[in-house]
């Protein structure tokens, strides 16, 4: 193992266990919180875990109204319920606690994951370092990570997407385009915000096209755009 190998190694792990302070903190301050409306909506996870406990018992299903009269539903996206019912019953801790030790340890492992892949495919491995390092420090990610609601998944769908993206138009492969639309699509399960991506990665690749910006621009617009239709095709499957 080279010298620089091992600087790199042993400069990631000193990243991953700041990142590990702050978010492990963040998560024992809002443990104590998660009843003050103030810092958490506990109102809405209650209704997301009724619908959850509705659908371990079999009284619900996650990606159908079953109700036709309730169509206030349709407002909501499917997936959270589901996956509080699958916590449930992985943990059987059926309580906002169980979900919040899962996801703060899952958003401290994929959160840092998937930021680090994104800058070190685009900018390389100094700023895959400095990109870290924030995202260890960034106090609005480790809120996120510590509130059991649907944004950290939602946040780890995008970032995911987001990398695939940049890797059709760097690689010109059509299974990364397929993958980071079939992504952004599932984060649209979770919340609706993230179907405005595909429209904005779609104009601002045409603008880099136009412009002659950069290379790769025709791959990354191509890559735009059958993203942009897998979103399109994978939020409607929930319609």
């Amino acid at each position: 193992m080279s010298p620089l190998l091992r600087t790199r190694i042993a400069i990631f792990l000193a990243i991953f266990l700041l990142a590990f302070s702050v978010r492990f903190l963040t998560m024992e301050f809002m443990k104590t919180h998660l009843n003050d409306a103030s810092w958490f909506q506990f109102a809405s996870y209650e209704m997301f875990e009724k619908r959850a406990e509705n659908i371990l018992v079999g009284r619900e299903h996650p990606f159908w109204i079953d109700d036709p009269a309730r169509t206030d539903l349709v407002q909501y996206p499917p997936a959270f319920p589901w996956w509080i019912a699958l916590i449930y019953r992985a943990t059987g801790d059926h309580s906002v606690y169980a979900v919040q030790r899962v996801q703060w340890i899952l958003d401290l492992l994929l959160s840092l994951f998937l930021i680090t892949g994104i800058a070190v495919t685009a900018f390389g491995c100094r700023a895959a370092i400095a990109a870290s390092f924030l995202t260890a420090l960034s106090p609005l990610l480790a809120m996120y990570g510590a509130w059991p609601s649907s944004d950290a998944l939602t946040i780890w769908l995008v970032l995911g997407a987001t990398w695939m993206l940049l890797l059709a138009a760097k690689t010109s492969k059509v299974r990364w385009a397929i993958g980071s639309g079939l992504l952004l699509g599932a984060a649209c399960w979770f919340r609706v915000n993230p179907l405005f991506l595909s429209v904005t990665w779609a104009f601002w690749a045409a603008f880099l096209e136009r412009s002659g910006s950069g290379c790769g621009a025709a791959d990354f617009l191509l890559a735009s755009r059958r993203s942009a239709s897998f979103v399109v095709w994978t939020d409607r499957l929930r319609q």
